[in-house]
């Protein structure tokens, strides 16, 4: 029987070359810089893999990034007034970044998220989030009286109530404590030891906690998307149904990693809750980041046959908060 893993070669040897002739450039506060590319950018640090590995650079070190590829330097743009407040500007410049990648996942929850808000009503845009609120509750014959909280105020209760989930801290991470059966968390497919990972494109790794219940509670949007991180035991099944000699799943690389480009109905990775779109950043606990397909695929396998596969997997889902 031929296997079901399937694998685009041509674009490993794209990444590994791209990787050699572009690179972003950190300029620090002290007058020197280093090259490399930004793979991972917190709030307060970024992962910047170079020639002698991957390095984490505190922001506070950080005088500027200029980026290799011009999606990036506009998504940093945006996110720059964003946090200042000039959404219209911010969405500008995520709509620019999205126009010219629309695969970039960041770019396109940001671009999403900004234009879910700005353009719900397409006669007009909307120039605060305020304004939008009140010509939405004035269309209802509502008041718009909102109640400004800190976000010290805002109780776990809160986030349990308009969502269904329970977070708690787990290394620097937000993870899920519990889940309300029936909610929105629950019709999403969350569970019980997922990890939050992002916010609309933003990473959620080192944040307090209280500002990622804000992210959620406080969102212009009642819809939420998230980027969870989980790990999935993928074992061959026994019984009546019984399992295959292969996991049944395509590989293929994206913008964003090392993909599950499809599932077989009825395998075992699909009886274990894998899902088309999810994206494996370890392999019994082995990055993915820099692994070319043949080894992955190579690992998948043996590891499957001896009933051992374990995958840590990044998947998209969304939420749709209660308003009272």
């Amino acid at each position: 029987m031929k296997a079901f893993i399937t694998f685009v070669y041509v674009v490993v040897l794209v990444v590994v070359s791209e990787y050699f002739v572009a690179a972003d450039t950190v300029h620090l506060i002290d007058g020197s810089e280093t090259k490399g590319i930004v793979v991972e950018n917190y709030h307060n640090r970024i992962v910047l893999s170079t020639f002698e590995g991957e390095k984490e650079i505190e922001k506070t070190s950080i005088k500027d990034i200029l980026y290799d590829r011009r999606e990036q330097n506009l998504l940093k743009l945006g996110d720059y007034h964003q946090e200042k407040g000039n959404f219209l500007q911010a969405y500008s410049y995520y709509k620019k970044a999205y126009e010219i990648n629309p695969d970039y996942k960041e770019v396109r929850d940001k671009f999403i998220y900004a234009r879910s808000i700005f353009l719900k009503n397409p006669e007009k845009q909307f120039k605060s989030d305020m304004a939008r609120k009140q010509a939405l509750f004035k269309e209802t014959g509502k008041v718009y009286n909102p109640v400004i909280k800190e976000k010290n105020d805002i109780p776990e209760t809160v986030l349990k109530n308009k969502i269904g989930i329970v977070l708690y801290e787990d290394d620097y991470m937000p993870k899920i404590a519990s889940v309300v059966p029936l909610s929105s968390g629950s019709q999403s497919g969350i569970k019980t030891g997922d990890i939050i990972f992002s916010i609309w494109g933003k990473m959620t790794g080192y944040l307090d906690l209280d500002i990622v219940v804000d992210m959620i509670i406080n969102n212009p949007s009642p819809e939420i998307a998230l980027t969870i991180k989980r790990r999935i035991q993928i074992s061959r099944l026994k019984g009546l149904a019984r399992g295959s000699d292969e996991p049944g799943i395509s590989i293929g690389i994206i913008e964003e990693g090392l993909a599950v480009k499809a599932v077989r109905p009825g395998s075992d990775s699909a009886k274990n809750g894998l899902l088309e779109g999810d994206i494996i950043t370890n392999i019994n606990g082995e990055p993915t980041r820099y692994m070319p397909l043949n080894t992955a695929a190579f690992k998948i396998q043996e590891n499957f046959v001896s009933d051992k596969l374990q995958l840590d997997i990044l998947r998209s889902v969304y939420l749709w908060r209660k308003e009272n």
